[in-house]
């Protein structure tokens, strides 16, 4: 598949995780790798309405110094998203992952575990759902849990310690949660990372009912 249609679908996901109000406003941020050079990925530009998002509204960033590929020539004055960072950061901690979807679920946003920045990443249990096996998890009554990170004021700090954590935890489920902000899940490609999406969304909304 070429890069413009990667593009599209992407940006086709991301009207459509508009129209869930998982990107209310201009929030989140969508990601994938370039299909040629595994060293460069596609981010969605900053301040961007989701639910007109086209191809034409991503640029290429290399992984390993956050900055925009030089020479691109795009759409003028279009930028990274803020929060690009956070996609860096799970490029490198797993290399085999091509595509991250940061968005901010109502669910995700309900979570307080008491994070802070003495203490900045908890594991949050999740409970043993049958649909954790859309994460490749086919234990039974699986005991599995999810990073919870605090919500720095600057987000090159929140990358700065989720791309710590997972490399040194290696977390079984392909997701974390930003304190009181919003959820990023990642996946070998853009359907893996949606069916990652939506699985962490459905235990975030079992979880709510069931407090």
């Amino acid at each position: 598949m070429s890069q413009k249609k990667i593009l599209t679908r992407l940006a086709e996901s991301g009207v459509l995780y508009h129209s869930k109000g998982w990107m209310p406003g201009t929030a989140g941020n969508l990601s994938i790798k370039d299909e040629k050079d595994p060293n460069i990925f596609w981010v969605s530009g900053s301040g961007l309405d989701k639910n007109k998002l086209t191809r034409k509204d991503f640029l290429p960033v290399q992984i390993e110094s956050g900055n925009v590929v030089e020479g691109w020539k795009g759409r003028e004055g279009l930028k990274p998203s803020a929060e690009t960072s956070i996609h860096r950061a799970v490029y490198k901690a797993f290399p085999e992952m091509g595509c991250s979807l940061h968005v901010h679920t109502p669910e995700s946003n309900l979570i307080e575990i008491g994070v802070s920045k003495e203490n900045p990443i908890e594991e949050l249990p999740l409970l043993p759902l049958e649909i954790i096996k859309a994460f490749g998890i086919w234990d039974e009554n699986p005991n599995v849990s999810v990073p919870v990170l605090y919500n720095y004021p600057k987000v090159q700090d929140i990358s700065d310690h989720l791309e710590k954590h997972l490399l040194e935890a290696k977390p079984r489920v392909p997701f974390c949660i930003i304190e009181k902000h919003g959820i990023t899940v990642w996946g070998k490609d853009l359907v893996q990372a949606n069916r990652h999406l939506e699985a962490a969304d459905f235990i975030l909304k079992v979880r709510a009912m069931s407090k």
